[in-house]
């Protein structure tokens, strides 16, 4: 793909996080002349703010967007030219003309600016309905006309909406919903943190509790050191006690899909089982390791 790039000496992309990631990690990168290169925009799934501010680092003279939309309204919002920069890469873009977006809480109440919440969206790319299903139509399209999305974020002063997280995803400790991409986000800015995930798990005395999925940079080992250091990390990065990982494993990958979606199921059914994320199996392997808080750290969650 980057051969094609510097050989055609294309301008603008559309790609998924994925590749982002590997523009970023890979060094191949840096064989190739990429200068031609003026706009990019990611979808399909969220990036990290700390792949964005990687991909700055790197690649300084792009433009910079990010997406949001699905297949029921094709898209709500989109990055005029003079916002290509890295400084709104976390955002998902202005709303597009005709287009009405609330933010509400869980009791369907209006929100202000820079308050998660469930986000609504109407406008004329809004989908009809679904086809011979009144019942799934009646649940995601209220009498007022608007798509219940099924994402969690908010809108700034700036009108630029942000997608924090899918309502289904978020991790509710002691009642409060914490979001699993908020913890990714933090892990991939470590140093040794080549990936991740994160997952709720079930706990008796909060509900919930989130934990990690973790592969490594190349040439890092799995370690209970390394993992502590990892807990340690978020500890110190969120003061908020319920955000704090209860548990690190160590994976050789993380299961996605090709757009870069992180498949969860994929997690919870192994979770379940109890085995290794992405194989690591063989004898000595030291994948499928985790890493627990421990009793003295628990206690003060």
């Amino acid at each position: 793909m980057i051969s094609a790039i510097s050989e055609f000496k294309l301008t603008d992309m559309i790609l998924v996080p994925p590749i982002v990631i590997r523009l970023v990690h890979d060094l191949i990168v840096d064989n190739y002349d990429l200068s031609s290169v003026k706009r990019i925009v990611c979808g399909a799934a969220p990036l990290s703010n700390q792949i964005i501010q990687l991909l700055a680092q790197k690649l300084p003279h792009w433009g910079f967007g990010q997406a949001c939309g699905m297949t029921e309204c094709f898209s709500i919002a989109h990055h005029p030219p003079e916002f290509y920069d890295f400084k709104y890469g976390d955002a998902g873009g202005t709303l597009f003309a005709n287009t009405v977006v609330k933010i509400v809480d869980e009791d369907g109440n209006e929100l202000g600016y820079n308050q998660p919440g469930k986000i609504l969206v109407r406008g004329p790319q809004i989908a009809m309905g679904y086809l011979n299903n009144e019942a799934a139509t009646r649940e995601t399209f209220d009498a007022d006309g608007f798509l219940h999305t099924g994402d969690i974020g908010t809108i700034d002063e700036a009108g630029f909406i942000h997608i924090t997280d899918r309502i289904k995803e978020m991790i509710k400790v002691k009642g409060i919903a914490v979001a699993p991409a908020e913890l990714e986000d933090l892990l991939l800015g470590h140093p040794d943190v080549e990936d991740c995930a994160v997952l709720g798990i079930l706990d008796d005395y909060a509900g919930g509790r989130p934990k990690a999925y973790v592969v490594l940079k190349p040439g890092r080992k799995p370690s209970e050191d390394m993992g502590r250091r990892l807990l340690t990390y978020v500890m110190e990065k969120k003061k908020a006690r319920y955000k704090w990982i209860r548990e690190v494993e160590f994976a050789e990958s993380v299961p996605k899909s090709p757009s870069g979606k992180i498949l969860r199921r994929v997690l919870r059914d192994k979770e379940r089982r109890k085995t290794p994320v992405g194989g690591g199996s063989g004898s000595g392997s030291a994948y499928g390791l985790v890493v627990k808080l421990q009793e003295g750290e628990r206690t003060k969650l």
